[in-house]
């Protein structure tokens, strides 16, 4: 064995994230382009898919909102003087807020849309991009920057045709109560689309089912605001489980699950939960290994790294398929470099603002793990079970859920024994599985999203008798 071989941090950055025109690796594997999540929240994935949808968002980008709401902002002149003398929505400003209100009641209007449309600040400084409202309509959204990690493409690209027609039929229509009660604010205007398209990438068959579970919850007898938010939950929960299947073959993820709930006593499928999320980021990374060879600027990797640039030392080797294989978990222990955004982090993010992550912070002490909520459960029910479809069984639902999406509970015990252990996962107890199989049911029998039967099972979905 020779000295080892330092490998330049920056040059294996170019190579992992999109470079010059070159798609990294990241986006070949996930699908899309991970960068900082820490600001990313479930309203710009729906901004974005929405845009993907649709074509685009009115050509004023969301400024007309903007202003509108940020009624109060030092350094910004959006006095109801300047909106009504403003050249470019002055007209708009007069329509939706006659000057006969009095200027209390204006403000107070403008105080209320701020408070409901911009409930988690998502609505900048106007021309700067960042307009991320909660938009129930087309002529509600705005243009914004993290549309360039390509989120809203991909799952444009896994929802069928039916699908879409299904997301832009929801963002044209006027008729539910939030786009009612906005109607003054709506602005129209032609449709730009900002986000140039990258070439495409391929998609797996868990995309596809993935796609076709989101079609259906889509087609849920639902009120707009209550399926934009379950298709933002479903949407959050499958970009977590797409990351971390996508090293396993058909991108499925095999992935134990625990209640997301208060739940008092120890939980003695923690450490089982903890290793199929770790199973599933060295999946990850081997998959990821394998293709950096073939990206083009793979070669630079084995050249000598400077002194100057951050670095990490693998084992000598004149093979790039070696070296990739070793400074893949070298990178990731490189503490003080923090310059390439992993795709896990960005799954372990998204996931726990959506509440099927858990700990809610690393400072708990204790691995990261899947977790669902009964409102996530009652969301897969909505992706499963069809409206107008015959009730399914509590075992038979979470069968489907495995089979298309790789998650497990243990409603079927000795079925997801047998598929964790695939995984690497073993020495999992069939009783704790059915234990926490009871404690989703009987949360879900709360919530109503399932109920239980006289012979001992449960059902979820379809009409009560």
């Amino acid at each position: 064995m020779g000295e080892p071989r330092k490998v330049d941090l920056e040059a294996l950055k170019r190579v992992l994230m999109e470079h010059e025109g070159h798609v990294g690796v990241f986006e070949r594997v996930i699908g899309f382009r991970p960068a900082s999540a820490s600001g990313y929240k479930a309203v710009h994935l729906m901004n974005d898919l929405a845009q993907c949808a649709l074509g685009g968002a009115p050509q004023h980008g969301g400024d007309f909102l903007a202003r509108v709401i940020r009624v109060d902002i030092e350094d910004e002149d959006n006095t109801e003087a300047a909106m009504r003398a403003d050249e470019r929505f002055g007209v708009a400003f007069d329509r939706a807020f006659p000057p006969e209100l009095g200027p209390d009641r204006i403000e107070a209007l403008r105080v209320a849309a701020r408070e409901v449309l911009s409930f988690d600040g998502g609505v900048y400084q106007p021309g700067t991009s960042m307009c991320s409202p909660l938009a129930t309509h087309r002529d509600l959204l705005g243009f914004e920057q993290f549309r360039r990690f390509g989120v809203g493409r991909l799952l444009a690209d896994v929802l069928p045709p039916g699908g879409l027609a299904k997301m832009r039929e929801h963002l044209e229509s006027d008729g539910d109560p939030v786009t009612r009660a906005f109607r003054p604010l709506l602005l129209s205007a032609p449709l730009v689309e900002k986000q140039k398209r990258n070439e495409a990438v391929e998609r797996t068959p868990f995309d596809r089912r993935f796609g076709e579970a989101l079609t259906t919850l889509m087609g849920q007898p639902l009120s707009k605001p209550m399926m934009l938010r379950t298709v933002a939950l479903g949407a959050c929960l499958g970009l977590v489980l797409k990351i971390l299947g996508a090293g396993r073959e058909g991108g499925r993820p095999a992935l134990l699950a625990l209640l997301n709930a208060e739940e008092p006593g120890p939980k003695p499928l923690r450490e089982a939960a903890v290793t199929s999320l770790r199973r599933g980021i060295d999946s990850l990374d081997r998959r990821v290994a394998a293709l950096v060879p073939e990206h083009p600027l793979a070669a630079e990797l084995m050249k000598k790294a400077s002194s100057k640039s951050p670095s990490v030392e693998v084992p000598d080797t004149r093979k790039l398929e070696t070296l990739a294989a070793s400074v893949i978990p070298a990178a990731r222990a490189a503490k003080s470099y923090d310059d390439i955004y992993w795709p896990d982090d960005f799954a372990v993010k998204i996931g726990r603002k959506a509440g099927c992550v858990l700990p809610k912070t690393d400072r708990a002490g204790w691995g990261r793990h899947l977790a669902l909520s009964p409102e996530l459960v009652e969301v897969l029910v909505l992706m499963h079970v069809s409206s107008g479809q015959r009730a399914m069984t509590w075992s038979r639902f979470w069968a489907r859920v495995r089979e298309e999406l790789g998650v497990v509970v243990g409603a079927n015990p000795n079925e997801d024994i047998a598929f964790l252990a695939h995984a690497g996962i073993e020495n999992v107890s069939d009783e704790s599985l059915a234990d926490n199989a009871e404690a989703l049911l009987a949360h879900a029998v709360r919530r109503g999203i399932a109920r239980r039967l006289p012979d001992g099972e449960a059902e979820v979905g379809g009409e009560l008798s």
